[in-house]
């Protein structure tokens, strides 16, 4: 018998022969026990058995257990307490791994969960940290993902078994067959040749199809589970063919039966419904909310989809089971809910604009950090008591016993109006991340209140989330997801209620570029307009009423006149500032030169004259600039931050703020786009793609003014941004403008900022106006599986003052999956590291930001240094204080006054561009023209030993005068494989842009030495980029000048020293050091060439490194070259 009909069998009839088939089926080495667990029976679980054991890998035991439940499962019932089943039975047997746990009721129905064991550093085990891996399988069921999974399902291999119930698997499973369906029913739109219209409108349905699937499953739609079918049914039998079913049975239901409240009655004259059908439109819920309202631009332009494109679309979407809750940190159900189709929404539309889902893990931390922070700033509650008030695991304390009477009220009080932004919001992963938390949080110390877990989510998002999010199809789903939210939560009562029960959304998650705020002409910065009367900010706190009216389904007024009110507001403030300034003009207008007693005017008062002069002709080009910025603005206006969020920026908290400046968000968190530069592109399509790139940097320029013009001239720019930078950086800069002095940005994005040439002036502002707090890595396994990108996470406070030089930074490397270290105990060792701290799961290294700032900024000579007169030009954050081995470490300890920067002692030169090297460039002949050409080095290819000179290459240059100064006395190739060589260029001949010149250091036979010493084939690793492709390090001239090399004079070393060792080719790093590149480092023993161990031996003695240390070296630089060789092998 086959997998396939063994599974069958299995899900038509549960029984234990069916199941023993299945699990041999599926491990050769199952073995079936049947012992009871009498001990395990309670008022919740009878029948408990051992049902039976098999290997995984060589040694590892997994465990199969079954129990019946004394009540009907369902997709949600009983999930807390067979887990706790599961891990109380680990945890006494000690003998397995972890288990499967299948849980059945009395129709044959069942819940087939795996829990098993994390090893803890400490000794401890922990459970899979309260994240179950679950199916829920019914006979009436589709259960198509569990047939899918476990169809081609191998238990002979942990590793295996995790991906039968890996949320990633099943998301690709379900996104390959999802993707072509939609294709099909995008195109087939009738009524348009608008492809992205198409597009759209075919979303749009599919996200309301997608909602009413979870609203049947709570049998709000006639008590009947498959209604949509049912209700296709009857179309189809009666009408099918006439291609009516959109316009004559879909529209009624969304825009009349689901809009109005129940009683109201649906009439359809062409096609009538049964009567059954009618009464059940009829009374269906009045869900509102604006998702089934009919919207501008789709639903009014006369579109439809055939039936048969209908029919395929439904058979496809309804052989999957829905389950109606989110996942959560501590539950992973592995069906259609609403966080799986967030991912899917976002791979189907946003991927190529370079935005990925955020796992749920790195959310839930996310919200979690961002959390503590805020409250640690704004709150005297000790930042202990906030990380076990956030991160303990649940049960595991009484959240309500962590803190005192008088800290749970202020907390609440915060919690309860803490304001939270996603600038660039996708699918909506951080606000429903946040609303969980948040209600997980402040239900833990509202023990005793009697508010129901709706009303609780709905304060939630109405007084805490909101985001900006450029594609309309995001906000739809961003709405999808925070309306099933509340939905799945919803008391059955509610169902008839002649309310609307869905708030609306409208102004919480809003469309608009977040970066780019222009109208007409000008540019709209987020402190435009800072201070307004009181009589403005009483408007703006009637505003801020009337949009949380609106949002509970209370206004008097739509969407439209609010909005209008938005900005009306908006030009009110202009008009303010006009007339403020033409009092101002008026006041000069009235002052008179005053004459010395002879009638003559001083030179001190015509200055003066001058001055006020020069400052009415400023004030007037200010008068000028507004009122064209007032005739710009209309109702329909982009996305301006203070106008569409003016009760943020204006009234915080019901307190109308001094200036815009005390407004702001508390909390921005996100996954900003990452978009490298030559493809960034306005979003709207309103400008050409040179003319959006400058207005991006232009925008960044006029929010930081102070730190990027010239104090004396601010027309002139101090700092500038560099030109490759990729979109997200630019994220990073606006975003933190949104927060007020006191609020938190939590960021999820590409590490290249880290050590790429575009990040210098990232890092260099951060360093001059902000305190970074965290740098989070993962070198045990990436956020993102299905992108090309490495990220890290940041967590940075907004401060108002300028920051103290002895803040530390902490740059922290996780060893093993987020999920399995996560917790308080680590969380707190980080948070008081004071220096390097490290174990079996993460290293922490703090760092003040003077020692940033130094070990980025190069000085032109000493006196300069002296003078504190450098440049910042930048460091290797990501490669020194995140990936870096520990020996890394170890070696900047032990010679910290033996170091210095290649830079420092030396200069770094760029080669010879061209522009046409088959021009330029000729083979060199014998009798070649010396007046016409020069000997110079094209590749380093042509090279392989480490002293070189005119006789090895193969070229020669036609002369130029821009060329003759490139020369150096070393030279290093550019781009690494498992090679490291520095030459000594003893004819000091030119060099081609491939390689890197090192020139104007006294001894350059010692410091020959120093750099092809195995050390510095370390260091290269460290300092170079490997994100290339093919596995090649690349290095460019700002990474050597960085370079942490030895003092040379702290080394003694003489020209005739290994002579040979210096005209011998130089091997691959692994044959040098004696190892088998094609077998794992550490499993064999170090045997370096006896030339490079002589050399080594100096640079080590000199650096006071053990012998254990000195292999340390070998292992660390030989694993860097054969991961990174490896991984380019595996893409």
């Amino acid at each position: 018998m086959d997998t396939k009909q063994t599974l069958e069998n299995l899900i038509n009839q549960f029984n234990s022969d069916n199941l023993n088939s299945l699990l041999r089926a599926k491990s050769r080495t199952f073995r079936r026990i049947d012992e009871s667990l009498l001990h395990l029976n309670d008022d919740q679980f009878n029948n408990c058995t051992l049902f039976g054991e098999f290997k995984v890998g060589d040694e590892d035991l997994m465990v199969v257990i079954t129990s019946k439940v004394n009540k009907p499962l369902s997709e949600r019932t009983g999930k807390k307490a067979q887990y706790t089943f599961g891990k109380k039975f680990l945890k006494e047997s000690q003998r397995y791994i972890g288990g499967f746990f299948i849980f059945y009721d009395d129709k044959g129905d069942f819940r087939f969960s795996l829990i098993y064991d994390i090893p803890l550093s400490t000794g401890k085990r922990d459970w899979s940290n309260f994240r179950r891996y679950t199916y829920f399988v019914s006979s009436s069921k589709a259960n198509k993902t569990f047939r899918l999974q476990f169809e081609k399902a191998d238990f002979s291999d942990f590793d295996k078994i995790l991906k039968a119930f890996s949320l990633d698997a099943v998301t690709d499973e379900f996104y390959n067959s999802f993707k072509p369906n939609f294709d099909l029913i995008s195109a087939s739109v009738k009524g348009t040749s608008n492809e992205e219209l198409k597009k759209d409108f075919a979303l749009l349905f599919i996200i309301r199809v997608i909602f009413l699937g979870f609203v049947q499953k709570k049998l709000w739609l006639n008590k009947d589970e498959d209604f949509i079918l049912n209700f296709w049914k009857e179309y189809k039998t009666k009408y099918f063919g006439k291609n009516l079913f959109y316009n004559e049975w879909v529209r009624p239901l969304f825009f009349e039966s689901l809009n109005n409240p129940p009683g109201r009655k649906v009439f359809n004259r062409t096609t009538p419904f049964s009567e059954n059908t009618a009464l059940a439109l009829q009374m269906a819920p009045y869900l509102n909310g604006e998702l089934f309202k009919e919207k501008k631009g789709y639903d009014d332009c006369d579109l439809f989809i055939p039936d048969i494109n209908i029919e395929q679309f439904f058979d496809f979407l309804f052989s999957y089971n829905f389950t109606i809750e989110e996942n959560t940190l501590y539950d992973q159900d592995l069906e259609l809910n609403p966080e799986f189709l967030g991912i899917i929404f976002e791979r189907l539309v946003n991927k190529e604009d370079g935005a990925v889902y955020t796992p749920r893990t790195e959310v839930d931390f996310m919200c979690r950090i961002s959390l503590v922070k805020w409250l640690e700033k704004n709150s005297n509650v000790a930042k202990k008591k906030l990380y076990h008030l956030f991160f303990d695991k649940q049960n595991e304390n009484s959240k309500e016993e962590i803190l005192n009477e008088d800290e749970k009220v202020h907390i609440l009080s915060l919690l309860k109006n803490v304001t939270v932004c996603d600038p660039a919001a996708g699918s909506g992963a951080f606000p429903v991340g946040m609303l969980q938390v948040l209600d997980e949080v402040i239900h833990s110390l509202t023990a005793n209140d009697e508010t129901n877990i709706f009303e609780r989510k709905k304060e939630i998002i109405s007084r805490s989330l909101y985001g900006v999010e450029v594609k309309h199809w995001a906000v739809w789903i961003n709405q999808l997801r925070l309306w099933l939210s509340l939905f799945i939560d919803m008391p059955d009562e509610f169902k008839s209620s002649f309310e609307p029960l869905l708030p609306n959304l409208e102004f919480k998650i809003r469309r608009g570029d977040s970066l780019v705020q222009i109208i007409g002409n000008k540019l709209f910065t987020v402190e435009s307009h800072a201070n307004i009367s009181p009589e403005l900010k009483r408007k703006i706190t009637e505003l801020k009423k009337e949009k949380s009216d609106f949002f509970f389904g209370k206004s008097r007024l739509n969407a439209d006149l609010i909005r209008k009110k938005e900005a009306d507001i908006f030009k009110a403030i202009i008009e303010e500032q006009i007339l403020d300034k033409k009092k101002t003009l008026k006041v000069f207008g009235k002052e008179e030169a005053n004459e010395d007693i002879f009638g003559s005017i001083s030179q001190k008062e015509e200055l003066r004259l001058h001055l006020d002069e020069k400052k009415q002709n400023e004030i007037k080009e200010q008068i000028k600039n507004l009122e064209e910025e007032l005739r710009s603005i209309k109702d329909e206006h982009p996305l301006v931050w203070n106008i569409e969020f003016a009760e943020i920026f204006f009234d915080r908290n019901g307190l109308a703020s001094q200036s815009l400046s005390d407004g702001g968000f508390d909390i921005i968190i996100g996954n900003p786009p990452y978009v490298r530069q030559e493809k960034i592109s306005d979003p709207n399509g309103k400008f050409e793609t040179t003319e959006y790139k400058e207005l991006l940097r232009q925008t960044i320029y006029e929010e930081f003014p102070e730190h990027f013009y010239l104090k004396k001239d601010k027309s002139k720019l101090k700092i500038k941004i560099d030109g490759k930078s990729d979109l997200y950086t630019f994220f990073y800069l606006k975003s933190l403008k949104l927060l007020n002095e006191k609020g938190v940005h939590t960021f999820i994005c590409s590490n290249s900022w880290l050590d790429v040439g575009y990040g210098k002036w990232l890092q260099e502002f951060i360093l001059e106006n902000v305190k970074l707090d965290f740098v989070i890595d993962n070198n045990a396994k990436r956020s993102f599986s299905s992108a090309d990108v490495n990220t890290i996470i940041t967590v940075i406070e907004a401060t108002n003052q300028k920051v103290n030089e002895n803040h530390k930074a902490k740059f922290i490397v996780y060893k093993r999956p987020f999920d399995e270290v996560l917790n308080t105990e680590n969380l707190l060792l980080v948070e008081y590291a004071e220096t390097i701290t490290k174990d079996d799961d993460f290293r922490v290294y703090p760092i003040t930001y003077k020692e940033l700032k130094e070990a980025g900024t190069v000085y032109e000579d000493e006196q300069a240094k002296k003078l504190g007169q450098g440049i910042y030009e930048g460091d290797k954050w990501g490669g020194k204080y995140l990936r870096a081995p520990d020996i890394f470490f170890t070696i900047l300890e032990k010679g910290k006054d033996k170091l210095v920067r290649l830079g420092d002692i030396a200069k770094i030169k760029s080669g010879i561009i061209t522009g046409d090297n088959n021009f330029y460039y000729r083979f060199k002949e014998t009798d070649y023209d010396k007046k016409k050409f020069e000997v110079a080095f094209k590749s380093p290819k042509d090279v392989t030993t480490i002293m070189i000179n005119g006789k090895d290459t193969k070229y020669v240059i036609l002369k130029e005068n821009r060329f003759l100064h490139k020369r150096a006395r070393i030279l290093t190739g550019d781009t690494k494989n498992d090679k490291f060589i520095f030459h000594l260029n003893s004819d000091n001949i030119l060099f081609e842009h491939k390689f890197i010149g090192i020139d104007n250091y006294k001894d350059e036979v010692k410091l020959i030495y120093i750099l092809n010493s195995t050390l510095i084939a370390f260091i290269s690793e460290v300092f170079g980029n490997s994100n290339l492709g093919e596995g090649a390090l690349y290095l460019v001239p700002r990474d050597i000048k960085i370079f942490i090399i030895p003092n040379p004079d702290y080394i003694d070393i003489k020209y005739n020293f290994i002579k040979s060792f210096l005209t011998r080719r130089i091997k691959s790093i692994f044959e040098e050091l004696g190892f088998d590149k094609t077998k794992p480092i550490r499993s064999q023993n170090p045997n370096p060439l006896p030339d490079r161990k002589a050399l080594d031996d100096i640079i080590f003695d000199a650096l006071g490194l053990t012998q254990a240390e000195r292999e340390e070296v070998y292992y660390a630089v030989a694993e860097l070259v054969q991961n990174r060789l490896n991984k380019a092998k595996s893409v």
